[in-house]
């Protein structure tokens, strides 16, 4: 009995001294949800995931600057757009949870080779080529061994994974305070699912987490900021601005550096490189021309220019859509989709795990967790620009969606996901609970620590379960 007492209390604190490391909670945690989700979600089934895999497909032929294949001749091979109809577009699930996917279809696919032989010209998205980088090794191989497109979307999910999971975890590093609090919001199903998926979100939001980390690394160090860190922090820009667009709102927060030596000189300097980078990002973008959306699930009338007039002749149909959209039951999906995958388009996680998430986050960012009891002095004028911000990049992303997506005098804004809101959480949190937090016993601490941790460990499980469950199981 001894024995078995004495194994249980040599794990309970080897579990004890695991958990006090944040970023180490994190890396195992991160691991088994990101590599779980890009295993069992079945081929093309991210959000906008056909697109973004054709755009890896174009960089890892030669295509770096996005164009138009019509005009320049860019083309890919026909088996390509084959396996995408295959495991895609012949029979769409997305949306309807009672659809269940086949895994023949993948098996079929896995047997198609590449064939670069014949070829085939689909529409290129505009995005930058920044966050496809880790996957082009990957795809790029694949080819050249004349493997099935299916096969390397799965290397291209993985790497992307990996290299998402990575950034975050150097970022938590280097994040000063309420290390435990972006522990757990990178924690989020909706952000290891991104990560998880051939796109742009799971990069592009783990280089904005590595950004403020960063940022707030260098406003506590007590030394001048050296040459070298500012050039860090300038390249940190420009990818952010090279990232997922309208991330680049939140680069004036590095105004908290103001008192620090050289700053205006390094500041301008990096707001004339991102605003010459976000210049080169609208030519390339113009350059690849309209894309043109294949799937038959799309809304119909989609009329931007008309969209935009509407909006300008009524100031107050604005608003009002934006009351619509958030203040009746449609908004509920949304804010369910933050923490979920896409909410009601497609998985809908149930809403306790919505509600113990709300626990434990807030228990986090009102509890000092840290080992440091010095408290992070953040001037109040950066946190009203920080919620400033949150709110320009709230209204920027409706506004896009209402514009790009949303059927001409629609009352409510359609194609809204939680995802787009996961930079706005982080930079809220920030904004409100850096440098506050009751003050703790050690051994309560490592009590809050070791619980929360176990519980997100679990509600990732559980995550991974209900999704495997929506795709390959029956759902009542």
């Amino acid at each position: 009995m001894n024995t078995v007492r004495e194994r249980l209390d040599s794990v309970k604190k080897r579990l004890v001294l695991l958990c006090g490391q944040p970023h180490k909670v994190y890396l195992i945690i991160g691991l088994i949800g990101a590599l779980g989700f890009a295993v069992i979600t079945p081929p093309f089934q991210g959000p906008d995931e056909p697109e973004h895999y054709i755009r890896v497909q174009y960089i890892a032929h030669g295509h770096v600057i996005p164009v138009n294949p019509k005009s320049t001749g860019a083309s890919l091979p026909k088996s390509v757009g084959e396996t995408l109809r295959l495991t895609f577009y012949d029979d769409e699930i997305r949306g309807f949870s009672a659809k269940k996917y086949d895994f023949n279809r993948t098996k079929q696919a896995v047997k198609k080779s590449l064939n670069p032989s014949e070829r085939y010209q689909p529409p290129m998205v505009s995005y930058n080529f920044l966050t496809y980088l880790p996957a082009i090794p990957g795809v790029f191989l694949a080819n050249v061994f004349n493997v099935s497109p299916v096969v390397s979307l799965y290397v291209a999910r993985i790497l992307l994974a990996l290299a998402s999971v990575i950034i975050v975890y150097f970022a938590l590093k280097l994040i000063p305070v309420k290390k435990y609090l972006f522990t757990f919001v990178a924690l989020l199903p909706m952000m290891l699912f991104q990560q998880s998926m051939v796109g742009t979100d799971g990069v592009s939001y783990a280089i904005l987490l590595l950004f403020l980390a960063y940022t707030l690394r260098l406003y506590v160090q007590s030394t001048d900021i050296q040459r070298s860190q500012w050039i860090k922090l300038a390249l940190l820009c420009g990818a952010i601005v090279w990232s997922k667009p309208l991330l680049y709102l939140f680069l004036p927060l590095i105004i908290i550096l103001v008192k620090k030596k050289h700053f205006w000189r390094w500041s301008i300097t990096a707001a004339v490189t991102s605003i010459l980078l976000l210049g080169a990002n609208i030519v390339m973008a113009n350059n690849a021309g309209e894309y043109e959306y294949r799937s038959d699930s799309l809304p119909q009338n989609i009329q931007s220019d008309k969209q935009l007039q509407n909006l300008k002749e009524h100031p107050k149909r604005g608003p009002r859509v934006l009351w619509n959209s958030y203040m009746t039951s449609f908004g509920d999906d949304e804010s369910r989709g933050v923490v979920g995958t896409f909410g009601a388009a497609d998985t809908l996680y149930p809403l306790w795990m919505g509600y113990i998430y709300i626990f434990v986050l807030g228990m986090t960012a009102t509890v000092s967790l840290g080992k440091d009891k010095s408290k992070l002095t953040i001037p109040n004028s950066w946190r009203w620009l920080a919620v400033g911000l949150a709110a320009v990049h709230f209204v920027a992303v409706n506004v896009a969606i209402y514009l790009t997506y949303t059927p001409y005098n629609f009352d409510i804004i359609y194609g809204v996901q939680g995802r787009y809101f996961l930079p706005t959480l982080i930079i809220i949190f920030m904004a409100i609970f850096l440098g506050r937090g009751a003050e703790l016993k050690p051994q309560d601490k490592k009590n809050i620590i070791t619980i929360s941790s176990l519980i997100i460990l679990s509600l990732v499980m559980m995550a991974l379960l209900i999704t495997f469950q929506r795709y390959f199981m029956y759902t009542p």
